[in-house]
């Protein structure tokens, strides 16, 4: 047979060179992408091939759309310091302090993959964070945002071909944490000390069923004062979305809060609250240990107390239902069933 010698290509648009040796990818394919001090061309390696036109294609490929062989070194941490930049200090929407305390947060559980090339990285070692059974749901949620975020970045700056992330999922059930409720003389004791900082935020969440973090993240536009409802929710696709009346008892102090608010409605870092909210409930005279999440099982025990409807607890829970509406489209009719529900809840 006889071997047939390749073209000889335009000077500087890189070359296929077969190395000697057995081996599974012989064929490089180098392109000078700088000189040296004596202007001689540099060779960088695009990659290797099992055959000489993969190699072929992958070189024409690269010259029809050069591109920056450094990115090929990128590890994840770099690439999050890029994207991290390019969204929160040049992008044009401004985010709350929250936003990027949660964004930093994700980053630091996933120090396992720091200095891996993002280019390696596939979908088990993604998957492996998100399996960590130590870290809340919620977390996990941000975690799984960071690694969608991070691939649409890559993705769109050739960084990366293909998008593992969309192939994670979070294990976890919803609503992991476990709470204890409120009890109704705790509930009177924070109606008596509305005066003291943060106690109105108690009971904001106490009456309303949203997580902390769907609160903290809520557009301030998505607080309606005047139908009197939010619209929120972060987790599932029965939670996203959903509309939760406000209950009659908190509206003045969402309106009040309303007033003033900035970056989210209680003018401070989803962080920096738990401090605020620990002090409320001390201040209240209420010395069993609660956190945020507890505001929610209350206002589910209280809803079931009251005698709700099933289905309206489970649609202002944010929980899936199969008499739910899925495309989660509320009616005037939807809203007001709502409202009927949330406000048998009395006390």
């Amino acid at each position: 047979m006889t071997y047939k010698k390749p073209l000889r290509r335009k000077n500087g648009s890189g070359s296929v060179v077969h190395l000697s040796g057995r081996r599974r990818e012989p064929f490089e394919v180098r392109v000078n992408t700088r000189m040296d001090e004596r202007n001689y061309p540099i060779y960088d390696v695009l990659g290797r091939y099992a055959d000489r036109d993969e190699a072929m294609a992958a070189l024409l490929k690269y010259n029809k759309n050069p591109y920056d062989l450094a990115i090929n070194d990128l590890t994840f941490e770099d690439v999050y310091k890029l994207w991290f930049d390019w969204k929160y200090t040049h992008g044009k929407k401004k985010y709350s302090p929250s936003s990027i305390a949660c964004t930093k947060a994700a980053f630091n559980k996933c120090t396992c993959i720091y200095n891996v090339i993002f280019k390696d990285i596939k979908t088990p070692q993604l998957q492996a964070i998100l399996n960590n059974d130590k870290y809340s749901h919620a977390m996990l949620e941000h975690v799984h945002n960071l690694f969608k975020q991070m691939y649409k970045y890559a993705i769109q700056f050739d960084i990366a071909e293909k998008n593992y992330a969309q192939f994670t999922f979070i294990p976890k059930e919803d609503d992991d944490e476990h709470g204890v409720p409120f009890t109704q003389e705790d509930i009177t004791k924070l109606w008596n000390n509305l005066d003291k900082p943060y106690v109105d935020s108690v009971l904001i969440f106490i009456y309303s069923g949203f997580r902390i973090t769907e609160l903290f993240t809520m557009p301030l536009s998505d607080i309606d004062i005047n139908n009197m409802t939010f619209k929120g929710g972060i987790k599932t696709a029965a939670g996203k979305n959903r509309v939760v009346p406000i209950h009659s008892k908190i509206q003045p102090l969402v309106a009040k809060r309303l007033k003033v608010a900035q970056d989210n409605l209680f003018n401070i870092s989803k962080a920096a609250y738990y401090d605020e909210f620990n002090k409320a409930l001390l201040m209240s005279g209420i010395t069993d240990i609660h956190t945020p999440h507890d505001c929610r099982h209350t206002f589910a025990t209280m809803l079931d107390n009251a005698g709700a409807n099933h289905i309206s607890i489970k649609r202002l829970m944010g929980h899936s239902s199969g008499n739910d509406i899925t495309d989660k489209i509320y009616t005037h009719k939807d809203i007001e069933q709502l409202r009927k529900a949330i406000e048998m809840i009395k006390d």
